[in-house]
């Protein structure tokens, strides 16, 4: 197995990596599958269809506010990846730099993700944050 997943694999989690590092929403949005369910660290920690991506979004920038958050930075490395037919799964290994407050801190974690393809067309079904530290 190579390094890293199939180019459309890896580009759908770099640009979701990147949306959420500058808060381009729109491109953010464009990942995610109709269906696509994100679990995540904060408050109130799952969020569904409809709309998850939109509403964790919205969350996230309550959390934000409440917390003094200014700044946020997700750097990855590829974990483990599969492919079988339409559907694929990744791992990847995440440090999250917030500041806080005008603190600093690193967070480090996983993230999961479930793919398939909706019309030849690669989505993310499903992102999990679990942090490690």
């Amino acid at each position: 197995m190579s390094k890293n997943p199939p180019m459309e694999i890896q580009t759908l989690i770099e640009n979701h990596v990147n949306a959420f590092n500058t808060q381009d929403v729109d491109l953010f949005l464009t990942v995610f599958g109709d269906t696509a369910i994100i679990i995540d660290g904060i408050a109130p920690y799952r969020w569904l269809s409809p709309n998850a991506p939109a509403n964790w979004l919205a969350d996230v920038e309550k959390w934000r506010k409440d917390l003094g958050v200014t700044h946020e930075q997700l750097t990855f490395e590829m974990g483990f990846w599969n492919v079988e037919g339409s559907h694929a799964y990744a791992v990847i290994l995440g440090s999250l730099a917030v500041t806080i407050k005008g603190q600093s801190v690193v967070r480090k974690g996983t993230l999961a993700y479930t793919f398939s393809k909706h019309d030849d067309l690669w989505k993310i079904d499903a992102q999990a944050w679990g942090r490690t530290s």
